[in-house]
């Protein structure tokens, strides 16, 4: 959203808009919402050009920060026909647990549930499930060390 919009006339329109807990959070210029079902449990931080694509559920915890260029991804499709790979869309509900860090240009694909306290290192593309309390990098995303 552009910085001429006052923060609260940002949330105001986000509310309406069918997202939830928002108004709690820091959202940098250039944040892009697409969608109709993002919960965000509050107190997070959204930096510079963050995509958050909740065409199904997206499910953001407490103290959530997402890093320049992040992306959050809920929408796919099948694989088509020789003629067309892009077969039929299809999403996926896609959950962040309280505490983590999605580093800067991360990408959470669909379906993926991210659990409290991780850290998605910058570049990282995170196609499974992770555990807790990890440090997950590279493509696709491996956790890499254990956190306190």
């Amino acid at each position: 959203m552009s910085a001429a919009v006052p923060m609260r006339s940002r949330w105001r329109l986000l509310r309406r808009m069918g997202w939830h807990g928002i108004e709690h959070s820091d959202i940098r210029d250039g944040c892009l919402f697409i969608g109709y079902d993002l919960q965000v449990a509050g107190e997070c931080y959204f930096n510079r050009q963050v995509l958050i694509d909740a065409t199904a559920t997206v499910t953001i915890g407490r103290h959530v920060q997402f890093g320049p260029r992040a992306m959050v991804i809920t929408g796919t499709h099948e694989i088509g026909s020789a003629r067309m790979r892009g077969g039929a869309p299809t999403s996926a509900p896609v959950a962040i647990g309280d505490g983590c860090w999605v580093g800067a240009g991360a990408i959470i694909l669909p379906g993926v549930t991210v659990s409290p306290g991780c850290v998605i290192a910058a570049g990282a593309v995170v196609s499974r499930d992770t555990a807790p309390d990890g440090l997950y990098a590279g493509v696709p995303a491996r956790r890499v060390k254990d956190l306190p």
